[in-house]
């Protein structure tokens, strides 16, 4: 007997989360249909893998309301590594989550009384995960949202605390930053932005942007906990002056600022100096400090604007190198600490 614990999009009133538990197999005996409800807890451990220190770990199972659960994994050292789980697999006292927008990134873990025993898989990494049960969950930090599209899914990480508003933002990667833009969500989330993760594409225009734009700025604007007077865009390569094109065309919903990740100079920027709208250049590589400078030729020295180079970086702004990628120097709090100065 197992229990498949799933989000399902609540289409009326912006964002909403419903949460439906499908229970496959027969149900006759009570005590069978309670072995399949995963344990709630705040349960803290290590991952270990050859060659590398280990890593402290917590897991969060939360059963918030009726029917509805969630589960977090955090790495405190390690912020890449975490992830809010949008699907829930419990089965014969074994637990799967796979990370959103990233499938090749698993935990597996199987329930040895207070222990959990398993590994955390990534694409080329597995480590080794043991948990041991500490007490109640913490508080949930965001939830996250699979919005299926013609083209692939769209994702929404929305902070759980949305009593104060705060910046939102669409996330536009191309195919170079696609495998790191669900790191990239989940950290801005977690320090309270709402990210709206859209599928990677190789090749666009502002055409084809305009509908995704308008879709988007809807979308957030109705996400609780988003200040509406703070909704903006983080575009990466050629999609980015496709979005400027996009967004300061005619009928193109207003934007409060412009993330452009490894976008080469265009003119289409300059527009954006033009109507002072903060601008936000990140740029990522060996050739970073060159093609910040070029950034800057172009866009000039606009009013909340800026630029920063992450040398040590690759296009997608993660340092490689170890068994896991790590965030390159002052990110993601660069970004933050940008946005919460607008």
């Amino acid at each position: 007997m197992h229990s498949i614990i799933r989000p399902a999009r609540l289409l009326s009133g912006g964002l909403g989360l419903l949460w439906a538990v499908g229970l496959t197999a027969c149900q006759a005996q009570r005590e069978q249909a309670r072995s399949a409800i995963p344990p709630v807890a705040h349960y803290e451990g290590s991952l270990g893998t050859p060659g590398q220190a280990d890593l402290r770990a917590a897991l969060d199972i939360r059963h918030p309301s009726p029917g509805h659960y969630e589960a977090e994994f955090t790495a405190p050292t390690a912020g890449t590594l975490n992830f809010v789980a949008d699907t829930l697999l419990f089965s014969n006292n074994e637990l799967r989550l796979t990370r959103p927008a990233r499938p090749g990134e698993v935990l597996t873990l199987k329930l040895e009384g207070d222990f959990w025993r398993g590994s955390l898989n990534l694409d080329t990494t597995r480590f080794n995960a043991i948990l041991v049960k500490r007490g109640e969950p913490a508080a949930s930090t965001y939830r996250v949202e699979e919005i299926p599209q013609a083209t692939g899914s769209a994702w929404l990480f929305a902070p759980s605390d949305t009593s104060t508003p705060g910046a939102a933002l669409m996330m536009l990667p191309d195919t170079v930053t696609a495998a790191a833009a669900a790191l990239w969500a989940d950290g801005l989330a977690r320090d309270g932005v709402i990210v709206l993760l859209l599928p990677a594409i190789g090749s666009t225009s502002a055409a084809a942007e305009m509908p995704r734009l308008q879709a988007a700025v809807r979308l957030l604007r109705n996400t609780p906990g988003a200040d509406t007077a703070k909704v903006g865009a983080w575009a990466a390569g050629a999609r980015a002056p496709a979005l400027v094109q996009a967004g300061t065309g005619p009928g193109a919903p207003r934007l409060a600022f412009f993330i452009a990740q490894n976008a080469d100079p265009d003119p289409a920027f300059r527009e954006l100096a033009r109507r002072k709208m903060p601008v936000l250049g990140l740029y990522g590589g060996a050739s970073a400090p060159q093609r910040a400078a070029a950034w800057r030729a172009v866009l000039g020295a606009g009013r909340g604007s800026a630029v920063r180079a992450y040398r040590a970086a690759g296009p997608d702004l993660l340092v490689s190198g170890r068994a896991y990628p790590q965030f390159g120097a002052g990110l993601p709090g660069d970004v933050t600490a940008w946005l919460r100065s607008r």
